[in-house]
């Protein structure tokens, strides 16, 4: 087939692709419509920035992920009354005096025993919720691929730790574990 109509066919193609979009775009414009109802407008500060001020905290009692075996995405306020009754005795027994987690140091007396703060309600049972089954989707093969290949990389790269720049960055003090992102909750300096 000679070149010519080649470029010639390619550019009918491409005409009719172009035209064919051209008269699909209205109905797909005007099928979108105005929003209806009350338009929300975020909190603002007097300079124009989104108003983020106020408490922040990332201090929960809701797992990262769903417990095994619990397959619903809200637990009942009454099954949180229970967990978080559970955790208290169990955190309680940490500062016993004379018991072996007792040794370090009494939490309480540093404001990080977590029955010492006050936590937003929330009754999810994971703090993920996509998937829908509340954990972590297992890592796959392209996950796996790319994991080698940082490691690859750094090895490369003269060595895992072998300067300043090579440390992770918490090593660093760049960010501090806990800190994020992603924002996960601890219970020391949350």
């Amino acid at each position: 087939m000679p070149r010519r109509s080649l470029v010639r066919g390619c550019r009918r193609s491409v005409f009719l692709l172009v035209s064919a979009a051209v008269l699909v775009s209205p109905p797909l414009v005007v099928a979108q419509g105005a929003p209806t109802g009350q338009s929300y407008a975020a909190p603002r500060t007097p300079d124009g920035q989104p108003d983020l001020q106020g408490f922040w905290s990332n201090q929960t009692y809701t797992r990262l992920e769903r417990p095994s075996g619990v397959d619903k995405e809200f637990y009942t306020a009454e099954e949180v009354a229970a967990i978080q009754s559970g955790a208290a005795s169990r955190e309680g027994a940490q500062t016993e005096p004379g018991t072996i987690p007792d040794v370090h140091y009494d939490f309480t007396q540093f404001g990080l025993d977590r029955s010492q703060a006050a936590l937003a309600e929330n009754l999810r049972t994971s703090l993920i919720v996509d998937p829908p089954d509340g954990r972590l989707p297992p890592v796959n093969s392209a996950g796996r691929r790319r994991a080698a290949e940082r490691e690859a990389a750094q090895e490369r790269l003269g060595g895992r730790w072998d300067s300043a720049e090579s440390n992770q960055l918490d090593d660093r003090c760049i960010i501090m574990a806990g800190v994020g992102p992603p924002l996960m909750n601890t219970g020391y300096n949350s």
